[in-house]
């Protein structure tokens, strides 16, 4: 686990179980220095094949996490000098790609290390109250790559992340973080870092949810 500012610098992967479902190891991102290894009870982040929409027994605490015409919410990170695209496409309308659910979906991508898209959560949790994070991924063709973290916005800021590699030719890919808040917070950051230069990411169905 790191305590960092979420954004400008080089990603280093937290201590995390990493446990790929479909059996797929994933390599980390250009910003990403070593892969998820196990480490803290209680932090977990899998991948598994899109096969359905996973189960959510509390409200999704995120906005517009379908992007059915709407990226009310989400923001982006660009570090300076750099660029960071998004296009939230309508596939009723037209677009480059499918959607996993509905017919909206965000694509993005940059040319800068630290570039994103988030949404903050304002949330009011004591240590231990564990979070889910859930998001579909896919690319718009060919390859993509990236990390997709959770953070604790707090006095020292925490998270818990999983590298991401995605194709068009396989179609979304479902990205899960399970978060233990190590302390006393107020907000929560999803966030999600494509690979600078390294392919157009396209998110649906991103959920967040209080497991416990």
């Amino acid at each position: 686990m790191r305590s960092r500012i979420p954004g400008l610098k080089a990603l280093v992967l937290p201590a995390a179980i990493a446990v790929s479902l479909c059996g797929l190891a994933t390599a980390g991102p250009a910003q990403a220095a070593t892969n998820a290894a196990p480490s803290t009870s209680g932090h977990v982040a899998t991948h598994r094949t899109a096969l359905g929409r996973p189960d959510a027994t509390s409200p999704n605490l995120l906005t517009a996490g379908s992007f059915e015409q709407s990226t009310a919410g989400w923001q982006k990170l660009i570090p300076s000098g750099g660029i960071v695209n998004w296009a939230n496409y309508n596939t009723a309308a037209g677009a480059p790609a499918p959607a996993y659910d509905g017919t909206g979906y965000l694509a993005f991508n940059t040319n800068i290390g630290g570039g994103s898209v988030f949404q903050d959560v304002p949330v009011t949790v004591g240590t231990g109250g564990t979070y889910e994070a859930s998001v579909f991924l896919s690319s718009q063709s060919g390859p993509a790559s990236g990390t997709f973290c959770l953070w604790s916005l707090a006095s020292s800021n925490t998270d818990l992340c999983s590298a991401y590699n995605v194709n068009s030719a396989t179609g979304y890919q479902n990205y899960i973080l399970v978060f233990s808040v190590p302390q006393q917070t107020g907000a929560l950051r999803f966030q999600v870092y494509p690979t600078a230069n390294g392919g157009t990411t396209d998110m649906d169905t991103a959920s967040l949810t209080r497991i416990g």
